[in-house]
């Protein structure tokens, strides 16, 4: 499959941003974030797009980016330190793309590995560079009309939250002329501090614990909502009072993931490490708007012995371990000794993760975005037909699992990475097979083919 570039070029805020905005500084919170960039992507169908030209659909999705840069003024300029933004409206990096085959032959059975022709500059994961591009976009167009978003975005003041409400946001701009404006607030909340130790950013972090060796490949487990209820109803029977979706299914997969790893390795492996980002927004008191920008998020280290593999041990350990990070603890990041708070809890993190490696634990990293709004991404022609969470797929040197919605919300996508070795026995586990699919067509879930 190839794609042929049509052009490029700098979409710009529609009006200048004032000169008292002109220089954006990161949160103590963003400073935590490495400064990468990460790739996302969404598929649209063409059928309620026949009503307009190829040519006139990517004029409007670039007029309303353009207008949407208004409210988002820090993504068209440039970053300068990873510490500061110059607002400059020199523009965000717009790509258009075309590839000669039609959308739904392409996700009968997508190929992976050419997700990364989809996203700029194929970009999935890389470092930022002074003066660089904050934001990066690529429209991929099919031969029937159908079109896919590919968007690069800096980590350092862009988590998956303030992406989502930047492209919710652009998509009420494309079809209604208006849009909801961001908060900037996280900057003053949470403020800068050049004490901040280059030893506890998550770089620096990432660096000393994640030099796993190995093949590593990436496997797509689909669980269905009908699927997902039972496996809420049976975690309630064994006392799990209100069991989340994300949480039976981790759970699940924690399971199985334990028992591949001890029939691998002769020595039992006596716990495991997983860690987890949190989304600050919710546990604030009050809780901040799902328009801040910024990394609102804190990671997480959840210990579970590998012998208490059943749901109701594992969410025990889950909930014991996230629940401390409420209001209070959100407060105490706040202001000038946000730092000393900060630095505590990556200190304790740090602790956790070598004692973890140093016991030979399993070091697993999962992530949900569930309920975060993907799906409601609409440009005026319907909302997307797939959020494909890639990047594990392509293999990430290490243990992940990364947690999306299905289209319809109620079921669960989990992008798995995994040792290839662990995921020959995962991917054909008894119990998982029973209640999820391994990479079925995003044509057939939650029914899609006869909704469409």
């Amino acid at each position: 499959m190839e794609i042929e570039i049509i052009s490029r070029e700098n979409i710009k805020p529609s009006s200048p941003t004032p000169t008292h905005l002109r220089t954006h500084v990161i949160s103590l919170l963003d400073q935590f974030s490495p400064p990468i960039y990460n790739s996302n992507l969404f598929f649209y169908s063409a059928n309620e797009a026949a009503s307009i030209s190829i040519s006139q659909r990517s004029q409007v999705l670039k007029q309303s980016l353009s207008r949407t840069l208004t409210l988002y003024y820090p993504f068209a300029g440039r970053n300068i330190d990873n510490f500061s933004i110059d607002c400059n409206d020199e523009g965000i990096s717009y790509t258009v793309a075309k590839v000669s085959c039609k959308l739904y032959d392409y996700l009968k059975q997508p190929d992976f590995s050419k997700f990364p022709k989809f996203v700029p500059e194929e970009i999935v994961i890389c470092e930022m560079t002074p003066g660089c591009h904050l934001v990066k976009i690529q429209e991929t167009m099919f031969a029937c009309g159908g079109f896919a978003i590919g968007i690069g975005t800096t980590h350092n003041i862009i988590d998956v939250t303030s992406l989502t409400a930047f492209l919710n946001a652009w998509g009420s701009m494309a079809r209604e002329g208006a849009a909801l404006s961001p908060d900037f607030s996280s900057s003053y909340i949470f403020p800068q501090n050049n004490a901040f130790s280059q030893d506890l950013t998550g770089s620096a972090l990432r660096n000393r614990f994640y030099q796993e060796k190995g093949i590593f490949v990436g496997r797509r487990f689909v669980f269905e909502g009908p699927v997902i209820s039972n496996l809420k109803a049976k975690a309630t029977r064994l006392g799990v009072h209100k069991p989340t979706r994300v949480e039976v299914v981790v759970a699940l997969l924690f399971k199985c993931i334990m028992s591949a790893s001890k029939a691998k390795s002769a020595t039992k492996k006596k716990s495991a490490l997983l860690l987890t980002s949190v989304n600050l927004r919710r546990r604030a008191e009050p809780k901040f708007p799902e328009t801040t920008v910024g990394n609102i998020l804190l990671l997480a280290a959840i210990v579970a012995n590998s012998e208490e593999t059943d749901a109701r041990s594992f969410v025990f350990r889950m909930r014991e371990t996230l629940s401390p990070m409420n209001g209070d603890f959100v407060k105490s990041l706040q202001g000038e000794h946000g730092l000393e708070s900060l630095c505590e809890k990556l200190r304790r993190h740090g602790e956790s993760h070598s004692k973890g490696i140093s016991n030979g634990d399993e070091i697993i990293t999962f992530n949900s975005w569930c309920n975060s709004g993907t799906y409601s991404i609409d440009f005026g022609w319907g909302k997307p037909l797939w959020y494909p969470a890639f990047v594990s797929a392509l293999g990430i040197p290490g243990s992940v699992i990364q947690l999306v919605d299905t289209r319809c919300g109620d079921g669960i996508e989990a992008w798995v990475s995994l040792d290839e070795e662990i995921m020959g026995i995962v991917e054909h586990d008894k119990e998982l097979l029973s209640v999820a699919s391994v990479d079925p067509s995003p044509l057939e879930i939650d029914s899609l083919k006869s909704k469409l």
